[in-house]
Parts: structure tokens; C-alpha cells; sequence
């Protein structure tokens, strides 16, 4: 039983010839991307599946794409909770009191190097009664109000909504625990070129105080990542690796189908591609840098499908400049171009 998420493995692994077509596409394209993040991950193999990427280890603030973070730590929360109670099994009313007594000075103490020292009482530690639910078997499932908050966070990429889920997991949690489970290297933030890492440190202009790091794209970021690290979380989800465990892994790949089927994607806003977007989630809000028509930036992190062989791929991007549809074009069909190139040489 622990708090915070074992280290995950890496199940991405360099691919030379995705390599190859993806750079030819990114050459090929009439509009330069140099600026823009890309990764893609080829699913249809075994781990490690291959990757591809351009500035891939670069954090930049993705805005509302870290929502797919507080979405993972939730579910890993609910494990943490309910392997606590599996092991005191505690009467349903003593539940909460134990998460209270058990994690509550854990979370405090062990803190990322950017949060030590630093007086966030009040926004270091879980909600633990706004969070969970005890059931009469004293096992733990998330609170109505906050699975809520949580769809509407992720499938509708709502602001308010996101307050409430990282309200409830705490600026503690969110971070420590990214950086147990290898998204995060708290030690490599002071060169965000190479620091190859996802931070959500902030409730989207809800109330907690923000703490940042830098970013490639912006002035210090609360909310930034690595194309490579939002891939590897979307690579566990789409493959046989567990991210958290079965049941939770398919509630988080159902929140993200709903936000396909709610229409919050970028990438298949061009309809000539060839493939089909399967979950996703978005990110679009001004940066502080830069002129006013490059100071809005999309970013995603989807699943897909090649139409004609059923081959899935990871798509992530991120700081493109957006004024509409069009800006996301090039974007797409760098990717629809690499996928064609990699699955028919």
C-alpha cells in the first residue's frame, strides 16, 4: 500500500522509419512547424511501440491538455484509498478518518523540490470527503459531485469543473505523485528544452495560488508538458499496460471518447485524413509571449485509427498558433502524411 504511484515503465522506443517519415512530412509541409511539438506513437506492436517525435522533450504550456492529468492522478487517488482500506478494512464510517490519519502527513511532507518550503496550507493535501464515497463494503468510489466534475473537466473541458477536481486531489498529490509514476523530474525543470516532463500545479484561475516552472513557449507555466510525456500517458491507456488498473483505465478512455463525441478535438477538423479520432483531449489559451496572433496556442493528445488497416497511433501536439480550423491543418497532415509513409513504404 502506498500513497503515491509506483514508477511506470517506458513503453516507447525510438523507430527509425517512423522517424524518417515523420520528419519527411514535417519537410514536406508548405507551412513550417519548426515551433510546434509533435509525437507520434504506432500502437500496433508489442511494447515498446515505436516513437516518433520533433522537440519532443520540450514542456510547454498546454492549457486545458493537463486536464488529462488530474484525470490519471484521480484514478490513482482511488487506488491508493482502496488498497488502504483492503488492507485496516476499517468500518464504512472510519474510512475517511483513516485516509485522513494515514496519507494526510505522507502528502504533506514528501513534496516535489518546487513546492518544499513553500506555505500552500490548504492546497497541499486531498479533499478526502468532497473526493470519495465509502460504500457499505467500506471500499471507496468517487463522490457523484466530483465523477461530475471530473466528466465535466475532461469530455467538456469545462474550467470551473477542473477547479473542483484539483481542489479535491490537492497541489501535493498532483505533483509528487507525476513525479513518482516518471512523468515529472523535479531536478531538470531549469531547462525546459530537455526537461521532458508534465506539471499541473494550478486550478485554472479557480483559487489555489499557481505554482510554476519554466516553459519553452511561455513565462513560467502551471500548466505545461512534454509531447513525450503526454504520450506516454495515452500509450498506457490505449495498450495492454495498465495506467492505474482495467477498471480504471477504461473509465479514463471513456471520459476521452466522450470528448471525441462532444466534438472537442483539433485534429480530424480536417476532414481529408485518413484517419479516425478515437479519444482525445484538447488544450487551446493565450500565452503572455509573442505577438496577439500567436499568443493562442492549440495542443492535443489523441488516439486514432488508420481508416483502411485498423492501425492505431498516439498523436500529441502542442503550441501551434490558432486563429481557426485552418491553423491546425498543417498539423494534421503532417501526421496523415507520416502515418501513409510509415504503414506503406
Amino acid at each position: 500500500m502506498a500513497i503515491f504511484p509506483d514508477l511506470k515503465s517506458d513503453l516507447l522506443g525510438p523507430d527509425a522509419d517512423l522517424q524518417q517519415a515523420l520528419d519527411n512530412a514535417l519537410a514536406a509541409s508548405p507551412q513550417s512547424l519548426s515551433g510546434t511539438p509533435m509525437g507520434i506513437v504506432a500502437l500496433n506492436d508489442s511494447a515498446p511501440h515505436g516513437f516518433a517525435g520533433h522537440r519532443e522533450s520540450e514542456i510547454h504550456f498546454s492549457a486545458s491538455l493537463l486536464k488529462a492529468t488530474s484525470m490519471w492522478a484521480s484514478f490513482e487517488l482511488l487506488r491508493a484509498a482502496n488498497e488502504l482500506v483492503a488492507e485496516k478494512q476499517p468500518p464504512p464510517a472510519d474510512v475517511i478518518p483513516l485516509l485522513h490519519s494515514e496519507f494526510d502527513d505522507i502528502i504533506n511532507d514528501v513534496r516535489v523540490v518546487q513546492l518544499a518550503g513553500v506555505n500552500l496550507t490548504g492546497f497541499i493535501l486531498p479533499r478526502w470527503e468532497k473526493v470519495f464515497t465509502a460504500q457499505a463494503d467500506s471500499t471507496v468510489t468517487l463522490s457523484t459531485d466530483f465523477q461530475t466534475n471530473l466528466t465535466a473537466s475532461v469530455a467538456d473541458g469545462d474550467d470551473v469543473a477542473t477547479g473542483a477536481v484539483v481542489h479535491g486531489l490537492g497541489f501535493g498529490y498532483l505533483t509528487e505523485g507525476a513525479a513518482t509514476a516518471g512523468f515529472f523530474d523535479e531536478n531538470a525543470t531549469g531547462t525546459p528544452q530537455t526537461a521532458d516532463g508534465m506539471w499541473l500545479c494550478g486550478d485554472f484561475a479557480n483559487g489555489f495560488p499557481p505554482q510554476r516552472i519554466p516553459c519553452v513557449n511561455d513565462t513560467p507555466t502551471a500548466q505545461g508538458t512534454s509531447v513525450r510525456q503526454m504520450a506516454r500517458l495515452f500509450t498506457f491507456l490505449a495498450g495492454d499496460a495498465p495506467l492505474v488498473d482495467r477498471p480504471s483505465d477504461e473509465a479514463m478512455l471513456d471520459l476521452l471518447t466522450k470528448a471525441v463525441q462532444r466534438g472537442h478535438t483539433f485534429l480530424d477538423r480536417d476532414t481529408t485524413v485518413q484517419f479516425s479520432m478515437l479519444q482525445s483531449k484538447i488544450g487551446l489559451a493565450s500565452v503572455h509571449t509573442g505577438t496577439p496572433a500567436q499568443q493562442v496556442v492549440a495542443s492535443e493528445a489523441a488516439i486514432v485509427r488508420e481508416n483502411s488497416t485498423g492501425s492505431r497511433f498516439v498523436l500529441v501536439f502542442q503550441n501551434r498558433a490558432f486563429a481557426n480550423d485552418a491553423s491546425i491543418k498543417p498539423v494534421s497532415q503532417v501526421f496523415d502524411a507520416a502515418i501513409a509513409a510509415f504503414l506503406f513504404p
